[in-house]
């Protein structure tokens, strides 16, 4: 799976720099470096506790990398597997979020071209400050619920592998206190499309591209990996992203240089490293994200990946 797939809602991840109706407001993230701690020490928990509930004795001879990587690896022929599922946390300096979700290949072996049906969840919360010269600064907390029902198709087109998926998606942002200049608050639905890209290069290199779009808040993300495998079972390298929802096209058409924001604001930089064994995949990734032209936080993310 992609960790686009999970927070298409990640507005946590770029906190308000600016709201509406007041030009003297701006954003900025809350550093607090023992919530921190504790939040991704919650994430991982969660994050651990569900995959023990998801990897049944069913899935101990799952056969396959995993659901952001499960189709790359090349396959002499089918597996009989037609399951995968998956759970991961993703936490910064000021959100958390944890996700799960299955993808299903009702007619075909979960490698081979075919029909796929899709449903992910997660549950995450941030936090942001507004500071303003007529008035204290104000904090705000938010939990945030998503959830996608998809249907979609997978082609193998050696040394390519694309799928296309369609559906419904639901997000919704309960702040608190009511922040009545946010632009992205509440539940919101509407359709979603997904679109992943895997490329073999060579023996020990890969590609891939992880696209997404929701109507829901206006939630679009996209996730570059380009990646070397110095051992069979292990591959690293960097990673690159984009996530944006309605608030952000606000900050970027404001016309005041003051408070516009760029594209860039919104993007992260890193690495991952990934690990498969006969049964499954753990992945992981790190690094900056946030407005690289003034405020830079870590991130780092964790996702665990069975097939059966």
């Amino acid at each position: 799976m992609t960790s686009a797939e999970i927070f298409r809602t990640r507005r946590s991840a770029k906190p308000n720099r600016q709201q509406r109706g007041n030009p003297h407001t701006r954003c900025f993230r809350r550093k607090q470096v023992g919530r921190l701690t504790a939040r991704v020490a919650t994430a991982a928990a969660a994050a651990i506790l569900a995959l023990a509930l998801a990897t049944s004795a069913q899935a101990q001879d799952a056969i396959t990398t995993g659901a952001d990587t499960a189709d790359e690896a090349s396959k002499d022929g089918p597996t009989d597997r037609h399951k995968e599922m998956w759970v991961g946390a993703d936490a910064g300096d000021n959100y958390w979020l944890v996700y799960s979700g299955t993808t299903l290949a009702p007619f075909t072996d979960i490698h081979q071209n075919g029909l796929r049906l899709r449903i992910v969840g997660g549950y995450g919360q941030y936090s942001y400050q507004i500071a303003s010269e007529a008035r204290a600064t104000q904090n705000f907390d938010a939990q945030v619920n998503f959830a996608d029902a998809l249907i979609g198709y997978l082609w193998r087109l050696d040394p390519l592998i694309l799928k296309l998926f369609i559906g419904g998606s639901a997000i919704d942002h309960q702040i608190t206190p009511f922040d009545r200049n946010n632009t992205v608050t509440g539940l919101d639905w509407g359709l979603k499309g997904v679109a992943e890209f895997w490329f073999n290069i060579g023996t020990n290199g890969f590609a891939s591209v992880d696209l997404a779009w929701s109507q829901a808040h206006n939630t679009r993300s996209a996730r570059a990996r380009l990646g070397y495998k110095p051992f069979p079972n292990f591959s690293a390298g960097p990673e690159f992203g984009i996530n944006m929802d309605r608030q952000g096209d606000y900050k970027i058409s404001e016309e005041d240089p003051n408070f516009r924001a760029e594209a860039i604001d919104y993007g992260r930089v890193g690495l991952f490293a990934r690990y498969e064994w006969y049964g499954g995949e753990l992945s992981g990734s790190a690094g900056l994200i946030g407005d690289f032209r003034a405020q830079r936080s870590a991130y780092g993310t964790l996702n665990w990946i069975v097939q059966f």
